[in-house]
């Protein structure tokens, strides 16, 4: 096999040299090209972006692009073995990656891609053998018909049958797209539909093929594709199979290739085979280490010796390579299961340490997945433009669930804060009101007791000094009463912004005396601070806190090596209290600096925030209330008002 991945002839023989003359080219497939285009080589070659009079024109290899440099690059050839240099090119001159130092020539080796600034090529060798030779090295190769220019470039070597070498070629250019194909797809769906559209390419004489696939070792192999020479897609599972043949392939992990099937002894007496009029057949089990994932079978109805034995190398190829990209899907797949539910185990074990808002970071998820969806179907075609891709969207799924994760390290008493005084400070206050009521009261009486005593007052006297004393203290503890409902009142936090209930102030420089007559205040100074918050329930000190997890979210998820697709969670989460106007945070982003994804999610989390079911700073707010209050925000600056249309347009709400 070689490092292509394309399957060699077997020989018998081991050479330390190439047989027969080399035949070598370049690839080049432009941007707005539908087939590649080839450049025969010969002893030598310049590379460059307009033609050269002083060269001939086979020794010139024109790119017409701009960024290539006028003499980009030189080909030579020594032996059997091609060499490049850089000629000092503005832009440089890349082979499989690696920048060539100018000056210096680099070996090349077949399939080595080649990269002058934008332009990418490849290059390949094809040794021509000697008649009656087999050839050791066979590389993919280019589409027949520029093969054929190729070859009468050359035709003085005289070492090849024109035909044989096309068909050769034919062949070795659906091998290479083949194997192209199998390593450049990332479903199995799609991996399936190229296996069957290469086939007939590959095996020319065959009439039909299929592909069964097990779901996991447990389970018998079902059809999951069928095709046939003409084009026709039959359905997987009314396809007509030969039993025996799977289950040979199948138990005893071995290729079968059979010729002149129904004179063959070991198939001819099978009904089944008979009764398809199976003539030749070939199939090859999909085999991963110990593990058969399935098979591909062809087979014809016409032709007796349609497939040779370099046939069934062929197709062993394709579906060794085929198996390999099955695992990788399966174990693929295994890993985003795994991904998914740590993520998931995650946030909810995060959400159950505030009950009142469990859910909120799977409702955001769903409505910032229905918002970006929707970007596709928008009125606006900038946004249309800008719609989202499979893997985008899995990004911004993931960055949707953790973006609250770094409330992990908020403590649980600022989490959970109902009012704008916790509940241990609302307890202290009842405490402290009775303890005033009862040292009130003390001092009226104890100073009632010893005036009477100095004054021996008569009986009446007394009586009518004890009803003022008593109707002071009802006024007090009237006056006290009103105090703490004021405080009741302000302590229920506000949705919006609401001022400073008047009377707090004489409460707070109220003072009363305790039982030995020191004075101390009913309110403290940071109670009175957290009592005048006008939004919300958090004094500055705790809202820096909770914003705090922004930045500790971001902190926890740079953390996780994402793969290239996800790579933008951690960004997409860090700016989802950003503002387009600058007054969000933690980084006061304005406008462009906040990317198209991350104002989705803002928007999302900002409307689960007000429509959550009742929580007990807040009640839930009807849908048309929460949409006047987010229009607002789109007027004031703080949201994108084009997303936020269609997020209304979308109902994307109705989604969770």
């Amino acid at each position: 096999m070689t490092r292509n991945g394309v399957f060699a002839m077997e020989s018998t023989a081991t050479f330390s040299e190439p047989v027969g003359p080399v035949m070598a080219y370049l690839e080049w497939l432009a941007a707005d090209a539908v087939r590649p285009e080839v450049f025969a080589l010969h002893d030598e070659a310049v590379i460059g972006r307009d033609r050269q009079d002083a060269l001939a024109s086979d020794k010139f290899v024109c790119i017409p692009e701009h960024t290539i440099s006028r003499r980009h690059a030189r080909l030579r050839r020594r032996g059997a073995d091609y060499f490049i240099e850089d000629l000092h090119s503005r832009n440089g001159t890349f082979v499989c990656g690696e920048r060539l130092a100018p000056g210096c020539w680099h070996p090349l080796r077949d399939g080595d891609e080649l990269a002058l600034s934008s332009a990418q090529l490849v290059f390949h060798s094809l040794v021509v053998p000697e008649r009656g030779s087999t050839p050791t090295l066979i590389t993919k190769a280019v589409d027949a018909t520029q093969f054929t220019q190729f070859a009468e470039v050359r035709a003085d070597t005289g070492h090849a049958e024109r035909g044989d070498l096309e068909k050769t070629v034919q062949k070795l250019h659906a091998m290479a797209q083949a194997s192209i194909a199998l390593g450049a797809v990332t479903d199995r769906e799609t991996l399936i539909e190229k296996i069957m559209n290469f086939i007939f390419d590959l095996f020319p004489q065959a009439e039909r093929a299929f592909i069964l696939l097990r779901n996991s070792q447990r389970d018998a192999p079902t059809p999951v594709a069928a095709r046939r020479r003409d084009g026709v897609i039959e359905d997987p599972q009314q396809i007509r199979i030969s039993h025996t043949i799977v289950d040979e392939v199948l138990n005893h992990k071995r290729a079968i290739l059979s010729v002149d099937t129904l004179s063959d002894r070991h198939f001819a007496a099978h009904a089944s085979i008979v009764a398809q009029s199976i003539l030749s057949v070939m199939c090859v089990p999909l085999i991963m280490g110990d593990e058969v994932l399935g098979l591909i079978q062809v087979d014809t109805s016409t032709d007796p010796c349609a497939f040779q034995e370099t046939d069934l190398e062929i197709l062993s190829g394709v579906c060794a390579e085929t198996a390999v990209a099955l695992k990788n899907f399966q174990l693929y797949s295994d890993i985003k299961g795994l991904l998914d539910g740590f993520v998931s185990a995650s946030v909810q074990a995060i959400e159950e340490r505030d009950p009142v808002t469990a859910g909120h970071s799977f409702r955001v998820a769903a409505y910032a997945e229905k918002l970006a969806t929707s970007l596709a179907r928008s009125d606006n075609p900038d946004l249309r433009r800008a719609a989202f891709t499979h893997d985008q969207l899995r990004e911004i799924h993931y960055a949707a669930l953790l973006h609250d994760f770094g409330k992990v390290g908020v403590r649980e008493h600022i989490l959970r804060k109902a009012k704008k005084l916790h509940h241990a400070d609302m307890r202290l206050l009842e405490q402290r009101f009775r303890y005033a009521r009862a040292c009130l009261e003390r001092q009226a009486y104890r100073s009632l007791a010893d005036r009477h005593l100095q004054g021996e007052w008569s009986l009446a006297a007394f009586r009518d000094e004890r009803e003022r004393v008593d109707a002071e203290l009802q006024a007090e503890r009237a006056r006290l009463d009103a105090f703490f409902e004021l405080i009741v009142r302000a302590n229920e936090p506000s949705v919006l912004e609401a001022g400073v209930l008047p009377g707090l102030d004489a409460i707070h420089t109220h003072a009363c005396h305790d039982i030995d007559g020191a004075p101390f205040r009913l309110l403290d100074d940071e109670q009175f601070a957290a009592l005048k918050v006008c939004k919300g329930c958090l004094t500055p000190d705790e809202r820096a806190q909770i914003e705090a997890h922004v930045a500790d979210s971001y902190s926890f998820l740079i953390l996780i090596p994402w793969t290239r697709e996800l790579a933008g969670v951690p960004a997409i989460a860090h700016g989802h209290h950003e503002k387009l106007d600058g007054s969000g945070y933690p980084m006061g982003l304005r406008g462009g600096q906040i990317s198209l994804q991350t104002r989705i999610l803002t928007i999302s989390d900002i409307w689960d925030a007000l429509t959550a079911r009742d929580r007990p700073y807040k009640p839930a707010i009807p849908v048309e209330h929460a949409l006047d209050l987010m229009h607002a925000e789109c007027r004031a600056g703080h949201l994108d008002t084009a997303l936020f249309k269609v997020f209304v347009d979308s109902r994307a709400w109705e989604t969770a």
